[in-house]
């Protein structure tokens, strides 16, 4: 994984050392306040107003200005607009944070510096915005705007050798002008440098095709990116006989990629244990959809969307970067189980059947409707695990309270749903406990925002079986995105063919399980397209998790 470059905070423009960096990358909100940092900005006057005379549109747009004021000579203005408007967010500050670094990074800078002068609305004037974060999402912009993937190191590396370019910045500078709580400072550079970790191994993963990361080599960068990280073990389950006794509809879903060792199905189990047990406030049962390609089986992908469908593992990676950044962080409130279903969907003389009835590791019987619908398949047996794990704690005596997330690049109705943003679909006790609004709530700070879907009876309804030969349907045979509710019903089916419907509100509150459902289809890759090429990898929703289950 690539070491992240230095970071360094200051509460002050006259802090920096000319000498410490080569661009000065200024994020404000209007040029009015690039009275920005008072004596500072008379240094910038006279590169500034040449261009601002003949320039009407100045200051409204990223623009490189020649200053020997400050550091490397590179002056980068970088505006955010208005943040105090119907339907702004912070995500405003990370787009100028990551376009004025970008800038610097092409006109050469590698150790930029960058002063943050927005002017922010006070604390709930915009309804639907959160800037309380707003620092760690700066940083994390910046981060972004240096991180080179894994593919192209490893490319480098076996090109250029030691002189390859494996990260683009060595360094940055973070200057909050006025901030006036250093240690906040110091604690959000360090609550990002965990998160960007965990996000980073995401992206590695995410990046990787089809062939660079089979079932096994995820599970090979997974187990190198937490080993000695104290607190995390590390386990994987490889063979078949195991996995189809223990999670049956993974092992049938996966069936037609046995014929080649590296194309087989893998189970990775992470745990993490805080350093200080009894701080332990919740225990988060995690289950990731990782896929890591999806021909739709005999359910064949046509007319080109099998393009992409090297990403259908992001679920799985995004949950692996939120257990290393939790280690890293040493969060003292929570404790994770995590689950990782890796396989490839493949196509063969061995695939699993539409009509087939498949017993899941819950004991129900699962009629097989798409193949092209797996990754519910291969997350249902985990979250029957899981279910059976919370049981048996709760049997031994321990009260701390769990809850189950499945996280998954599920479904093309929540983009039709929802375009770029992300889905929750809860039960009636992680509705009742908030647990769907307060991911939503972390994803609003972090600039990840979620959209709280609802699950009504109709999910259950479309999934219920109707004959005496199967107890569950799982889909029907139409895209989901040509399907009414098509990213709702998935996770009724889950709660089905994994037995949560056991532990509903109407098992009490001694029986019943929290569960979302979360579906980053929409929020785990970037909506632009880069002509031919595939839509860049977010890292949702690591940020959002560490935000919803860490202590503040």
């Amino acid at each position: 994984m690539a070491m992240l470059p230095q970071i360094r905070i200051h509460s002050a423009y006259a802090s920096l050392s000319a000498d410490g960096h080569d661009a000065l990358v200024v994020v404000y909100s209007a040029l009015d306040n690039a009275a920005l940092v008072g004596a500072a900005a008379a240094g910038w006057a006279s590169a500034i107003e040449p261009l601002a005379k003949a320039d009407k549109g100045f200051g409204s747009s990223v623009v490189l200005v020649p200053a020997p004021s400050v550091g490397g000579g590179r002056l980068v203005l970088s505006p955010t607009g208005s943040l105090d408007d119907d339907t702004d967010d912070v995500r405003k500050i990370a787009a100028a944070v990551k376009s004025g670094v970008a800038r610097a990074i092409e006109a050469g800078a590698t150790q930029p510096a960058i002063l943050l002068v927005p002017r922010l609305p006070a604390p709930g004037a915009v309804p639907d915005a959160d800037y309380s974060r707003w620092v760690e999402v700066a940083l994390l912009a910046a981060l972004a705007a240096s991180y080179v993937t894994l593919v192209v190191r490893e490319h480098r590396a076996a090109t250029a050798g030691d002189a390859a370019v494996l990260e683009k910045l060595t360094s940055i500078d973070l200057v909050v002008e006025g901030a006036a709580d250093a240690a906040a400072l110091a604690e959000a550079a360090r609550r990002v440098a965990a998160i960007e970790a965990g996000r980073r191994l995401a992206l590695d993963m995410g990046y990787g095709d089809p062939e660079r990361m089979t079932p096994r080599n995820c599970a090979q960068a997974i187990k190198t990116a937490v080993a000695d990280i104290p607190g995390i073990e590390y386990q994987e389950v490889t063979d078949l006989d195991v996995i189809k006794a223990e999670y049956p509809l993974l092992y049938n879903s996966a069936r037609a990629s046995f014929s080649e060792e590296r194309t087989r199905p893998c189970v990775v189990k992470l745990e993490y244990r805080s350093p200080a047990q009894a701080d332990v406030k919740e225990h988060l049962y995690l289950v990731g959809k990782g896929v890591t390609y999806d021909t739709g089986g005999i359910s064949l992908k046509t007319g080109g969307s099998m393009r992409g469908m090297s990403r259908d593992k992001l679920g799985a990676c995004g949950a692996a970067g939120f257990v290393l950044a939790t280690g890293l962080a040493r969060e003292r409130a929570l404790n994770i189980s995590c689950i990782l279903a890796l396989e490839r969907n493949s196509i063969g003389p061995n695939s699993l059947l539409p009509d087939e009835v498949v017993v899941s590791r819950a004991g129900v019987r699962v009629l097989i409707n798409d193949t092209d619908a797996e990754g519910r398949l291969v997350m249902t047996d985990p979250v029957a695990e899981c279910r059976e794990r919370i049981l048996a704690a709760r049997a031994a005596g321990c009260t701390t309270p769990a809850a189950i997330c499945t996280i998954a690049t599920l479904t093309g109705h929540v983009i039709r749903a929802y375009g770029p943003y992300g889905a929750t679909v809860a039960n009636g006790p992680a509705r009742g406990a908030g647990l769907d609004r307060r991911l939503a709530a972390a994803g609003l700070a972090y600039g990840d925002p979620f959209e709280n879907s609802i699950m009504r009876r109709e999910d259950h309804q479309f999934v219920r079986g109707r004959t005496d030969r199967e107890d569950v349907y799982q889909s029907n045979s139409s895209p989901s995105s040509m399907t009414d509710r098509g990213h709702q019903y998935p996770a009724a089916f889950i709660i089905k063919a994994a037995g949560l419907d056991k532990h509903s509100l109407g098992a009490g509150p001694h029986a019943a399980i929290p569960f979302v459902h979360v579906d980053i289809a929409g929020s785990a890759e970037e909506a632009d397209v880069p002509g031919l090429g595939l839509p860049a990898i977010t890292g949702s929703p690591v940020a959002t998790f560490a935000g919803a289950f860490w202590t503040a």
